[in-house]
């Protein structure tokens, strides 16, 4: 026998359980290993060979996480010497010994960093930040262009990088929220620069790559979705009420989905069958003329209703357009960020083709258009109270702009779905808002509307193992009697202790408006205290009216309590981001 005993063991116990699919991979495995022993044996090291390639990632959603990794796999595989650190985790004094850093940055609500690269992007910022004359850098920036500050972290880090002198390796790659494309093109690019490393030529017999395939090919994604079966579908608001918010159940059973708590489910959905009607007659094309999308071809229709945004405008998809029919004045409009900013907020491609239009072919009108994306909601559920299923919290928008009603693509298709259908649904893990790893931890949980719906996920967690106290809820609506959303379920966890306080503001019940952050102010000698306890602290809801009202609102909290200036208690509550004790998932 050429194996010991010892290395035949190692090898049994490892393929042991494994089917004839996989067992087939191994052997393909080994075979691919066999051919290096024929390898030539490496020429002596080059100056090159030391070349070390740090990839910096900060990633809000996880997809930044994901080029990166990819990155890695990549230059690894061609040898190259490369080394894979969370932004979290890194020392930014470190650059100044860097060679060569690859920065993977995504832009989190408008403009802002994501939490994990918060403090290096505030050191790069500021005027301690030591020169980098000897560093070379790349930067892939995501973002999502129906914001307005599209990919602004990472254009303020290339900015910033090229004032302390260190040199592009590239110039700056900015991908919308369809990166996959323009990520896999800037990770060659780098990949091309990027010189390998002479390796030893031994095999290491390690079947973690087999692991990895195995469990990537359990993953659902936006390719690939689970179709979970609609349970059911309730109206939490009452009649008057000026919304309604709908509480769905969708099982998961068989899929083999594991989620946790503040954990995110992405739905996908098509488009309402009447917008697409409009659109096609508004442009006056044939819903079977036949196009290119999203490399394959398929009647204009089809397009239309499945794969791409008909409901949000963009103001770069503007400029395109206005480019397309020569239009001067809508160009000139579309570059000003003040004047149409309203309009872009509520207009749909119906709006703008009724109030701008010219004429297009179907390819044109396709090619404006950005990908239809799944829409990610907060899970309001909990995976130990609730096995097998996924509960959502769903808002159904609809609303009057320039004489036409307007529904929300999403929150509509949802509102439709009657049970026994399904949605094709993946999990986005969310590994900024997660519960305390210690569960004694106390908890400030802040959210407004449907902002709630983690913190159901939260509590019910937290009572399905049999934590009680150290909770503090602050829940905002608009009306006690008509929109106080799972107001049952809230005093079932007060009663039994697992919620120890609740504090509620209804802003319209009466003639001065009470929002979550005025409970806050109100209760800002406990909420000290609780900080000063250990307490973590969560947000949850709309970035720029709510989170930014509860941010102040926390600011002036500590620099009350504490005798901070207000700048001490901002820094204050970043370390508190950096520590992980305070978490927000904003929109």
């Amino acid at each position: 026998m050429l194996l010991s005993p010892q290395q035949f063991q190692q090898v049994s116990g490892a393929v042991h359980g494994l089917s004839p699919a996989q067992l087939a991979w191994v052997s393909g495995y080994l075979s691919g290993l066999t051919h290096q022993l024929d390898t030539p044996a490496p020429p002596p090291a080059t100056a090159s060979d030391t070349l070390k390639t740090t990839i910096l990632y900060g990633s809000q959603t996880g997809n930044g996480k994901k080029v990166a990794e990819q990155l890695l796999a990549r230059l690894q595989a061609q040898g190259a010497n490369a080394v894979l650190v969370n932004l979290k985790d890194y020392r930014p004094q470190q650059l100044k010994k860097e060679q060569r850093v690859v920065l993977v940055i995504s832009t989190h609500g408008n403009g802002e960093p994501p939490d994990d690269a918060r403090a290096f992007y505030n050191f790069l910022q500021a005027a301690r930040a030591p020169r980098l004359d000897t560093l070379e850098y790349a930067i892939l920036a995501l973002g999502d262009s129906s914001y307005e500050e599209f990919c602004q972290t990472g254009l303020l880090l290339d900015q910033r990088l090229a004032e302390l002198g260190a040199s592009r390796l590239l110039e700056r790659a900015d991908c919308d929220v369809d990166f996959n494309a323009t990520a896999t093109q800037w990770q060659q690019q780098v990949a091309a620069k990027t010189p390998a490393t002479h390796t030893d030529n031994s095999i290491h017999f390690n079947l973690n790559p087999l692991a990895k395939q195995v469990t990537q090919a359990k993953e659902y994604s936006a390719d690939h979705p689970f179709h979970a079966e609609l349970l059911n579908s309730i109206v939490l608001t009452d009649n008057g009420s000026d919304k309604e918010v709908l509480h769905l159940e969708l099982s998961l059973e068989g899929s083999g989905i594991d989620y946790q708590p503040g954990d995110i489910l992405a739905v996908a959905f098509d488009n309402d069958p009447t917008l697409v009607d409009e659109i096609l007659q508004l442009t006056g094309l044939s819903g079977s003329t036949q196009v290119q999308s999203n490399g394959t071809t398929t009647d204009l229709h089809s397009a239309l209703r499945h794969q791409h945004e008909l409901t949000g405008v963009t103001r770069r998809q503007l400029t395109h357009y206005a480019q397309l029919l020569n239009h001067p004045e809508l160009q000139a409009a579309a570059a000003d960020k003040t004047t149409m900013q309203d309009w872009l907020y509520a207009a749909d491609w119906a709006d703008v083709l009724r109030e701008f239009s010219g004429k297009l072919s179907a390819q044109q009108l396709v090619d404006l258009l950005r990908p239809l994306q799944p829409r990610q909601y907060s899970i309001a559920s909990s995976p130990t109270a609730h096995p097998d299923e996924v509960h959502l919290l769903v808002k159904r928008v609809e609303y009057t702009f320039q004489t036409r009603q307007h529904f929300g693509a999403a929150s509509n298709w949802l509102a439709r779905l009657q049970a026994g259908e399904t949605a094709g649904v993946h999990v986005k893990p969310n590994p900024h808002f997660k519960l305390p790893a210690d569960p004694q931890t106390k908890i400030i949980m802040i959210g407004a509307g449907t902002g709630v719906a983690p913190f159901r996920s939260f509590l019910f967690e937290r009572e399905a193992l049999g934590i009680r106290g150290n909770s503090w809820l602050f829940f905002g609506e608009q009306h006690f009697r008509t929109d106080f959303l799972y107001q049952a379920e809230w005093q079932q966890l007060l009663g039994n202790g697992t919620l120890e306080r609740m504090s509620v503001a209804f802003s319209r019940d009466q003639a001065e408006k009470i929002y979550v952050q005025h409970r806050l102010r109100e209760e800002g000698a406990s909420v000290w205290q609780w900080l000063q306890e250990g307490a973590h602290v969560y947000v949850c809801g709309d970035m720029n009216r709510m989170a930014k009202d509860v941010q102040q609102a926390l600011v002036d909290i500590v620099a009350t309590h504490s005798g901070k200036t207000a700048q001490e208690a901002a820094e204050w509550l970043e370390q508190l981001m950096a520590e992980r004790r305070y978490q927000r998932d904003v929109y």
